[in-house]
């Protein structure tokens, strides 16, 4: 008896989650989610220039909607901020061979 009554139970549960699940999408007004792009974690591109180091911020991303993340055409680099950082030193462990702009 116990085991009748579990399964009516579960079988009214699901039941209700699918018909609440099909009235909520039947009405057609609600809007779809849009899909955004997937993006992989910030990284810096580090360069020198004019005798100091500065990096920019990129990541690579894809738009799921429209592209395969296993096509490598498919992602693309967006580019973030660029920051100065510290005078070149090319020469670190003798402490006096620096870069200079001339």
């Amino acid at each position: 008896m116990k085991r009748i009554v579990l399964l009516v139970t579960v079988g009214a549960v699901v039941a209700a989650i699918m018909a609440a699940s099909g009235l909520s999408s039947a009405g057609g007004t609600q809007e779809a989610t849009p899909q955004t792009d997937v993006c992989a974690p910030w990284s810096k591109a580090w360069d020198v220039s004019g005798g100091w180091w500065y990096f920019q911020w990129y990541r690579w991303c894809y738009d799921p909607a429209h592209s395969d993340p296993a096509d490598e055409s498919s992602w693309y680099k967006e580019i973030g901020t660029s920051e100065w950082w510290d005078k070149v030193n090319v020469c670190p462990e003798s402490g006096s061979c620096t870069m200079t702009t001339g």
